[in-house]
């Protein structure tokens, strides 16, 4: 990638480009910088789900190695090492990151575009409020994906549970078992983590502003994996409950009924766990979202110049 032009001059509002063309652009890169992310990191957001799952009790990981080392012993019955089961969930983890990236960027872009021509907003309060509206919009459209993608990330550490087959099936199941409404269990600490992705791009956005400004020099590959990673960091810390909270009222099995609902389980987590229950798996969530938040940016930013053509 020779350069990274800066956000606010990103063909989203270029008046030579049909908007829908440029949309279009920003959509398959997102598309591009999701499923890329999710097929190499993917075995980190497993252990991470399998590390948000546990509460005070023996069958909690000590170590990021233990929790890895459980896993493939475990899946495969404690006789033998099962690579495979690193990967367990990972077709509606796919499905999910690439459709979500795909219409973020389109939202967000759009939002971007209209929030620019509001004169009295400072850039990063439009920046914000795209990224809110980009999220609210995905969330009803892909919260079915991200629960199989927790149920089935689970699988194994309910012995009672009967395997989903697929996708399809855990879906037809899980309509048939517990109705349409159980496909949209999380979907309120789910909004609230549209913070998640606002915040992460006021601080992409502004880190890459800070950086035109002040060095000037041409934004490359290496850069703008730095400053991925740093938005992502700042972004997930920030945010990092409301993953573990929408975790538990997802995951299926004899906890499924668990906790009556998003305040329920905020309460209970507190006075059973107390803060730290709030950031099980967040080390193993930075490790894995560091890198994707670094991949995520430098790939969407190199195949949307590739779509875009040269200047």
């Amino acid at each position: 990638m020779a350069s990274t032009r800066n956000a606010a001059d990103m063909p989203a509002s270029d008046k030579t480009a049909p908007p829908q063309k440029s949309l279009f652009k920003h959509s398959f890169a997102g598309v591009a910088a999701g499923g890329i992310s999710t097929a190499i990191l993917y075995p980190l957001d497993l252990v991470k789900t399998r590390y948000q799952i546990h509460e005070n009790s023996p069958r909690a990981f000590r170590s990021l190695g233990q929790a890895f080392a459980s896993i493939v012993k475990s899946d495969a019955g404690g006789s033998r090492y099962n690579l495979r089961a690193l990967y367990q969930g990972m077709s509606p983890a796919l499905y999910g990151t690439t459709l979500s990236w795909g219409l973020y960027f389109l939202f967000y872009e759009h939002a971007k575009s209209f929030y620019a021509e509001q004169t009295v907003l400072p850039a990063w309060a439009g920046h914000f409020a795209s990224g809110i509206q980009a999220g609210a919009m995905c969330v009803p459209l892909t919260n079915p994906i991200w629960l199989v993608k927790v149920r089935m990330q689970v699988q194994g550490t309910h012995p009672s549970q009967v395997p989903y087959k697929n996708v399809a099936n855990a879906l037809q199941r899980i309509v048939a078992e517990e109705g349409v409404a159980a496909l949209y269990k999380g979907v309120v600490p789910a909004l609230f983590l549209t913070t998640h992705g606002a915040f992460k791009f006021v601080a992409y956005e502004w880190l890459k502003t800070e950086y035109n400004d002040h060095i000037g020099t041409p934004l490359g590959i290496p850069q703008t994996l730095v400053m991925g990673a740093g938005a992502q960091a700042f972004a997930s810390t920030a945010t990092y409950p409301y993953q573990v909270i929408k975790t538990r009222l997802q995951q299926g099995g004899p906890s499924a009924d668990k906790y009556k609902g998003t305040w329920d389980c905020t309460k209970r987590m507190a006075q059973l766990e107390g803060l730290r229950g709030f950031y099980k798996g967040l080390t193993p969530n930075l490790i894995k979202v560091l890198p994707t938040g670094a991949l995520i940016f430098a790939v969407y930013e190199y195949v949307y110049q590739l779509l875009d053509g040269p200047k």
